[in-house]
């Protein structure tokens, strides 16, 4: 038998399949599977318009929107671990890419998506006194020092982001707006238009205190004021919001924007960059980095510590806020 020879070209490729299968293997399944490196602390959630959830590890607090369930979904998608919805309390594990949280899939198919709406610090580290300079090139006395605390994303023209950590209050967030309490109304309002007509649901893209709101309809459309036609609640203006709080969605699509919070000595600013990260010197901004900035009345310019006039950059200044004290956003 050891001396018999293999005549037929068929028995040849049979063999040799033989050997490649024993040899290599298998390549099915060989697609690593997804590390869900993050494990967290689910703080709180809102169910309001929207399954929001605020999870803690012990550096950072993340505030998460539920994007995407399965292919097909209607309604507002709701996360789970396991084959149960998200509790405050529960442990989720996720994996962060870009602007996004992946959860494991509830089931075979699909990871569960999940916008990260802001990502903060849970421990704000001490300012140190800035080194001594010299006159000169980067000396300039409007300079402040600053920590970047939080980052995120809020649509544009809100004007506010669901900061969970806030020097400003430590008060229940949410609030019915009357003359003496401006809020940030925490959904769309539906509204009469002031020149007349039919009820509207407008996005609002400011503070109301009561008697009328301002926003664009989730249909589309021109900017209107309008007359709410029941109480509308929301976030105190300076106030913390409860996770999602802040977070306005319509059946229109949103423009989502990147900003920042960055606290100096005395001040507390909120930045908003643009559809893309926050970037100083080609490098995305992190939390914990330490910046220079110097500001004027719209805008904010961010260098690196020690300021480095050739990589500067202009951020549009949404918010600035004595620590401890109500945040007064920028005029247009």
């Amino acid at each position: 038998m050891s001396g018999m020879r293999l005549q037929s070209p068929f028995a040849r490729i049979i063999l040799i399949g033989a050997v490649l299968s024993c040899a290599l293997p298998s390549l099915a399944g060989d697609k690593p599977a997804n590390e869900y490196k993050e494990s967290e602390t689910v703080l709180s959630i809102t169910s309001e318009h929207g399954h929001f959830y605020q999870v803690a590890t012990d550096g950072r607090i993340f505030l998460l929107l539920c994007d995407k369930v399965k292919s097909f979904q209607f309604g507002q998608p709701e996360c789970k671990v396991g084959d149960k919805p998200i509790s405050t309390g529960d442990t989720v594990h996720f994996r962060v890419d870009g602007d996004w949280a992946y959860m494991p899939p509830v089931s075979e198919g699909m990871e569960q998506k999940l916008r990260i709406l802001t990502v903060e610090l849970r421990v704000i580290p001490k300012l140190e006194p800035a080194p001594s300079q010299t006159t000169g090139q980067g000396s300039n006395p409007s300079n402040e020092r600053g920590i970047v605390i939080g980052s995120g994303l809020h649509v544009k023209g809100q004007h506010g982001v669901g900061w969970s950590t806030s020097p400003a209050s430590a008060a229940s967030p949410v609030t019915t707006a009357s003359a003496a309490t401006p809020v940030m109304p925490t959904a769309p309002v539906t509204a009469i238009p002031v020149t007349g007509g039919a009820p509207v649901v407008v996005m609002p893209t400011g503070p109301t205190t009561g008697g009328v709101v301002t926003g664009v309809p989730v249909t589309g459309g021109a900017p209107l004021t309008a007359i709410p036609t029941a109480p509308v609640t929301g976030v105190p203006v300076g106030g913390a919001p409860a996770g999602g709080g802040m977070v306005v969605m319509g059946r229109s699509a949103p423009q989502w924007v990147h900003v920042l919070r960055i606290q100096t000595g005395g001040k507390i600013y909120q930045l908003e960059c643009s559809s893309k990260p926050c970037m100083l010197a080609d490098k995305e901004i992190a939390l914990g980095d330490t910046l220079t900035l110097s500001v004027d009345k719209k805008s904010a310019y961010l260098s690196s510590d020690p300021p480095s006039p050739k990589e500067e950059q202009k951020y549009k200044i949404l918010s600035v806020s004595e620590s401890g004290s109500t945040p007064a956003s920028t005029p247009e």
